[in-house]
């Protein structure tokens, strides 16, 4: 194994801790979550819990969990795990590569009787995490199965911003947009930057490219995708806060998710032997 890899425990959870030239980074097999990205000199580009529930077969509030093979609610079976079951398995830790001055991680996740009891399909899953100078996230389902494999996924990135009221989003305006605050109307964004102001759950029809910026933190993140189609932005406010158990009461300050997805009418369908790549690159942009 490479130098600018090993793997420890943190917080009772397995996890990969990797040490390139320009960051360091680490991801708990649970889920094959991003939970940290810090380039060599400067802050974490990602945000985790205070309140965060680290246990075998728990969802952990913050990095990047992925969400799959439903985002959000379960369509038609609401009791079934929230953002699908993806981010609670124990995914299978497949290589490290060092390519040049960065260091690539490959997990995956591949159906059992447990999966196909929530969700009667056969999948191969693959998540590639490239740390370097920027980092890059790879999402890879294959379809083993004789029918057509249909899903929704997303990477929910929590980005860490110094003061949420002082944050802009730039890349969305004129995309059309589900608002599920308001109960799942239609809408189509403005032209000027999104700014957050209470309560924000949305579903663009855009893959991007956006960029998150922070001007208390001194920094902007650009965020650029393929194979997507869908951008979320979420962030619950004061209200919605005070009741997640998981969250501190002023968490909702330090982040916004900004997301990845394919999501709703996006969503993905892959024929038998066909597989399906989403990528997501983050990159520091000023």
């Amino acid at each position: 194994m490479p130098a600018r890899f090993r793997t420890g425990v943190r917080n009772g959870l397995d996890v990969v801790e990797i040490d390139a030239a320009a960051a360091t980074a680490e991801v708990a097999l649970q889920g094959a979550q991003l939970l940290s990205f810090v380039p060599r000199g400067g802050r974490d580009w990602l945000w985790v819990s205070g309140r965060a529930r680290w246990a075998p077969g728990a969802a952990l509030r913050g990095g990047i969990p992925i969400c799959f093979p439903w985002f959000g609610a379960h369509p038609t079976q609401p009791s079934l795990p929230a953002h699908g079951f993806a981010r609670t398995r124990p995914w299978g830790l497949a290589g490290v590569q060092e390519i040049g001055d960065s260091v690539r991680v490959d997990l995956t996740l591949a159906s059992d009787e447990a999966t196909l009891a929530l969700f009667p399909h056969p999948f191969a899953a693959r998540l590639e995490i490239t740390v370097g100078d920027d980092l890059g996230l790879a999402f890879e389902v294959s379809n083993p199965g004789d029918a057509p494999l249909s899903f929704e996924v997303a990477l929910h990135s929590y980005l860490a911003v110094a003061d949420l009221d002082q944050i802009a989003i730039e890349g969305l305006g004129g995309c059309p947009f589900v608002d599920k605050v308001a109960g799942g109307a239609r809408r189509r964004e403005g032209e000027a930057p999104l700014r957050i102001a209470g309560e924000v759950d949305r579903v663009y029809d855009s893959e991007g490219p956006v960029t998150l910026i922070d001007p208390a933190g001194g920094r902007s993140l650009r965020l650029e995708s393929a194979g997507a189609g869908s951008t979320v932005v979420w962030n619950p406010a004061a209200a919605k806060t005070a009741t997640l158990t998981d969250m501190t009461p002023d968490g909702f300050r330090r982040f916004v998710c900004v997301e990845t997805g394919a999501i709703g009418a996006r969503r993905v369908t892959v024929g038998p032997g066909q597989m399906h790549r989403l990528k997501a690159l983050y990159r520091a942009a000023g």
